[in-house]
């Protein structure tokens, strides 16, 4: 999954070096900010099962 982050995060940079519009880029930006935010909330609500 973090590849895949990685993926479209590098999407993005690309997408400003090639010069495309600042809507596209934002899209693109956008989407990976959605799927960084939902892997961090999985992460962040899994419990551990810890016994001490």
């Amino acid at each position: 999954m973090d590849t895949v982050i990685f993926g479209v995060l590098l999407l993005a940079a690309v997408a400003v070096l090639q010069g495309r519009s600042r809507r596209d880029v934002l899209i693109v930006f956008a989407g990976g900010l959605v799927v960084v935010l939902l892997l961090f909330n999985h992460h962040v609500t899994s419990s551990l099962n810890l016994e001490f």
